[in-house]
């Protein structure tokens, strides 16, 4: 395979001449085209996924991007690679590590900083660039990437079939406590999964859910807030929000139990509903209340 290398101008790109003959040799005698490959080519994976990785560099190249939330560069990135790997027909496949929630992976792979591209090509880690790239020059990397990778034999093909939901391990025994209708329980066993994760939103949502629900369940006494409660649960969300500002607007310096009471109230409500464009107006005709 002498000759195959990435681009000079690759912006610090590794050369993939580190993948030797006898390695491009053995992945051939391993990995012979394949066709009947199955799965997703865009995909996240955690520590759990990484020997299914090597196993299917194998058969086809895997390029690695390690970002992060708050990375502004990966935000940038992470929409282009995923651009050229469709345009590639399920002859890459990309996978995605969160490096916050996999700092072991960063630390295996030698990330020094984000976004880190990487491949893995029959087995082997090679780097193939660091920061955010314009597109074309992306696309050159990943056809001399492909170039390697038909020398070395890997020549598979994947057919996308995206990812469904994960279920996180720590999510089971509580949702099994909900669908008995245990509300308790599964409020108590929520709150053992967020002490032991302490930024699980699923958690968060889910104990406040529960918790409107218990309420509803046991507190139906035709109060205001209890009308409020139950308006929520049946999806009058706009209604449920109108009423408890309009408590906290006339309230507001004159019924101190009551506003912080609609409030705590409205506050809840958001965090069951997570991201919605309803708790976003909501949120914005609270801040003009209070401040």
């Amino acid at each position: 395979m002498s000759g195959e290398s990435l681009p000079a101008d690759t912006f610090g790109a590794v050369s993939l001449e580190g993948v030797s003959a006898n390695s491009a040799s053995a992945a051939a005698t391993q990995a012979p085209s394949e066709t009947g490959l199955t799965g997703p080519i865009i995909r996240d994976v955690d520590e759990a996924g990484l020997q299914e990785l090597v196993e299917l560099s194998q058969t086809l190249p895997v390029v690695i991007d390690f970002w992060a939330d708050w990375c502004q560069p990966c935000k940038q990135l992470t929409p282009i690679l995923e651009d050229v790997i469709r345009e590639l027909d399920g002859r890459v496949v990309l996978a995605k590590i969160d490096t916050e929630a996999n700092q072991q992976l960063s630390q295996m792979f030698g990330v020094q900083s984000i976004p880190t591209v990487v491949a893995l090509i029959g087995g082997r880690p090679v780097p193939l660039f660091q920061g955010a790239q314009p597109k074309d020059q992306i696309v050159a990397v990943f056809n001399e990437l492909l170039k390697v990778a038909v020398n070395a034999g890997l020549t598979g093909r994947m057919v996308d079939v995206p990812a469904g939901p994960k279920t996180n391990p720590l999510h089971e025994a509580v949702l099994a406590a909900e669908d008995a209708g245990d509300l308790e329980g599964a409020i108590e066993r929520w709150a053992k999964v967020l002490a032991q994760a302490p930024k699980d939103q699923v958690a968060k949502e889910s104990i406040a859910r529960l918790q409107l629900a218990k309420r509803v369940r046991e507190d139906s006494d035709g109060s205001e807030l209890s009308l409020v409660d139950a308006a929520f649960v049946e999806g009058n969300v706009e209604a449920a929000f109108d009423t408890l500002l309009d408590i906290i607007a006339r309230s507001k310096g004159s019924d101190d139990a009551a506003f912080e009471a609609a409030r705590e109230r409205l506050l809840e409500m958001f965090t069951v509903l997570g991201v919605d464009p309803r708790v976003k107006a909501a949120r914005a005709r609270l801040s003009s209340l209070l401040f």
